[in-house]
């Protein structure tokens, strides 16, 4: 997460109060979702003052936006995937989704997911910030790679966005619909990585394919 050099650079006491606001309030928004979680609950939760928690976000909503690019660093190294493109288009991809896929299926994530997907009406602000910070960066992250691949010829995708949505839409697949409804055991490690290997396969060769072909 790219937080003010301010708000990091203080002392440790700092980093350790921001860390126990971080688990306090990842804690709150799943058990009582956006709306009902209040800030002055999440300072309780914490053990500092909500000035305290002010100091280190503006608001709740930067506060839940700073959790969600927090759990997506933890996984992506960071969000410039267009530095991978020396990679090339295979080894790049799976880069991606070894680390998405890892994020995806994490059950605090999955925890989320059902969260937002069950919200009443009113409490929108906490879906929308989500989206915000967490799959619109990383679809347009990937586009981002995408386009980079189809202006050097490596492959041919005339729609970068979309391309990168079918992507992440293959790798997510039955598996994580089946995780959000709790049905049997979470895929194993080895399960993981047969999806992605097939997945990465069959995008490449499609838009590669198409290249070749037109080439």
């Amino acid at each position: 997460m790219n937080a003010p050099a301010s708000r990091l650079s203080g002392r440790p006491k700092d980093l350790e109060k921001r860390a126990a606001i971080f688990a306090a309030a990842s804690g709150l928004f799943l058990e009582q979702g956006f709306e009902r979680t209040t800030v002055d609950a999440i300072a309780a939760a914490a053990g500092v003052s909500k000035l305290t928690v002010y100091s280190h976000f503006a608001d709740k909503e930067g506060l839940f936006k700073a959790l969600i690019s927090a759990k997506c660093a933890e996984h992506f190294e960071a969000m410039d995937f267009v530095a991978l493109a020396p990679l090339g288009p295979a080894a790049a991809l799976d880069h991606i989704a070894r680390a998405f896929l890892a994020l995806m299926f994490h059950p605090d994530v999955l925890a989320l997911h059902r969260i937002l997907m069950t919200n009443e009406r009113g409490d929108t602000v906490m879906n929308t910030t989500f989206w915000q910070a967490g799959p619109q960066p990383t679809i347009a992250a990937l586009a981002a790679l995408l386009a980079r691949f189809a202006a050097d010829g490596a492959l041919l995708i005339e729609r970068p966005v979309d391309a990168a949505d079918q992507f992440f839409s293959m790798l997510k697949g039955t598996e994580h619909l089946r995780m959000l409804l709790g049905i049997g055991a979470p895929p194993t490690t080895c399960d993981l990585a047969q999806l992605r290997t097939a997945v990465v396969a069959m995008f490449v060769r499609a838009y590669a394919g198409s290249a070749q072909h037109d080439g």
